[in-house]
């Protein structure tokens, strides 16, 4: 941070780390043990897209790396955009660890391209016995972790979020700052 950030009050951003989304792994076994939370074999992520050639280039290496991961265990992905202008890629998989790493190479090959600043969030879905969807989301701009638990007509039920982050505070890098745990409607992992 330059001496002119610390006078004008501009903090710089935090860099995500994106080994941490490796913590999903192990933290599938505890929402499943502990709150009896299945993964659904659906995750995505998020990221903003750009108008230029090499952008374009990229989205199709990203394809190609996708199709040869098919070879090695099934997975399907599709592409979308939302409202907002941000391109989601949802995955599914039938194996959690394959669903992680796929996350984690679409990742890797946006940050690595130089297109970093473009991710915004991934998505993974779980879901209870009472059928209701838990999400966990990873920030990339603040390289944390939270739990997102939407209720019925766009309400969240909070109570549940604090219990879920309170367990996985150990295994997660977990938000701290409450106001960060953005709610994210629309989610195209929606059943």
């Amino acid at each position: 941070m330059s001496w002119l950030d610390s006078i004008l009050g501009r903090t710089k951003p935090l860099k995500s780390n994106l080994d941490h989304l490796f913590g999903m792994s192990t933290a599938e076994i505890t929402l499943e043990t502990e709150f009896s939370l299945k993964p659904t074999g659906g995750a995505a992520i998020c990221f903003r897209p750009v108008s230029s050639g090499q952008f374009a280039d990229l989205q199709r290496e990203i394809d190609a790396l996708l199709q040869a991961s098919t070879k090695d265990s099934p997975l399907t992905w599709s592409s979308s955009t939302d409202n907002y202008g941000y391109q989601w890629i949802t995955v599914h998989a039938a194996e959690y660890a394959n669903l992680v790493a796929t996350i984690h190479m679409v990742s890797r090959e946006l940050e690595d391209s130089g297109f970093g600043e473009q991710l915004l969030a991934s998505v993974f879905q779980f879901r209870g016995d009472d059928r209701a969807n838990v999400y966990w989301l990873y920030n990339y701009k603040r390289g944390t972790f939270y739990p997102f638990v939407p209720d019925r007509n766009q309400t969240r039920n909070n109570a549940l979020e604090l219990k879920l982050s309170s367990l996985l505070r150990g295994e997660l890098n977990m938000e701290t700052e409450l106001p960060k745990w953005y709610a994210q409607w629309g989610i195209p992992l929606d059943s």
